[in-house]
């Protein structure tokens, strides 16, 4: 029995090929989401005024009602938290009390998080072959479209976990423990955060803006969506969200998506 449990409070453009890359090696995909962030504010503090803080511009349960409202392998319900710390942890322990077992692996994953579908099998193969109690993947970070993409870097993106091996686990922020950091070889998986609709990046920068100090994470930069995202040309440099390590993302750089992942996101 393997699951697959994904967070999300926004991010519905790539959901769905992310959760159909999935669904066919899993037993049961547990969508979690919800409708306030992790710090709620009225208003938040941007490009040197005090505005009004913008509703969530998606619509979660009504995107899954509409796609997977006849497929019993889906379940999506709400949970609120006030912090990303250990989430994935208590998300597990949510799904394993409704369900009332245990499963042998669980996938964590995030709403932009899409595998080529076969990688998905060859992430649980190495895992149950080795004496790992978890084993993630480095991303190919896709950069406003499909043409171009962040240089690869050393983040993890999709975590799985055998249970078993370590049952009383723990995940930081993301869905891995900062003392567990085991990569699978070979594989990959695609990251499309970079590119959501403008109204929704915007949202995302905004949330990180009025957050990032209360639970600890890197404070982002004031002109990131503005001069980096929204008014990128090839030429922009420094394009990393987080005001201290801009230079991280030095630049995007040229992507050509091989034509199996392309047909895949039905771009062929």
């Amino acid at each position: 029995m393997n699951w697959a449990i994904y967070r999300i409070h926004y991010g519905l453009d790539y959901l769905k090929q992310s959760i159909d890359s999935v669904i066919d090696t899993v037993d049961k995909v547990f969508v979690i989401y919800s409708l306030d962030p992790w710090v709620v504010k009225d208003t938040v503090n941007y490009l040197g005024k005090t505005i009004p803080m913008p509703k969530l511009p998606e619509d979660v349960p009504g995107f899954m009602q509409k796609h997977y409202s006849d497929n019993n392998k889906v379940v999506w319900f709400r949970e609120e938290v006030s912090t990303p710390k250990n989430q994935f942890r208590e998300y597990y322990n949510i799904c394993a009390i409704r369900e009332n077992r245990i499963p042998t692996k669980v996938l964590f994953m995030e709403p932009d998080m899409v595998f080529f579908k076969s990688s998905v099998q060859k992430l649980f193969d190495q895992l149950t072959f080795s004496d790992k109690p978890c084993l993630g993947m480095y991303q190919v970070e896709l950069w406003k479209d499909y043409n171009w993409q962040v240089p690869q870097r050393q983040r993890i993106g999709p975590v799985a976990w055998q249970i078993k091996r370590m049952p009383n686990f723990s995940t930081h922020f993301g869905p891995t423990s900062p003392n567990l950091k085991y990569i699978a070889k070979g594989i990959k998986s695609y990251n499309f955060g970079f590119c959501f609709n403008a109204a929704t990046m915007l949202y995302k920068h905004l949330t990180a803006i009025n957050f990032s100090a209360e639970i600890g994470d890197s404070i982002p930069s004031q002109e990131w969506f503005r001069d980096k995202w929204l008014n990128w040309t090839p030429k922009t440099k420094d394009i990393e969200i987080s005001e201290k390590w801009k230079h991280l993302i030095p630049k995007a750089v040229p992507y050509n998506m091989p034509d199996l992942m392309k047909k895949q996101m039905e771009l062929l």
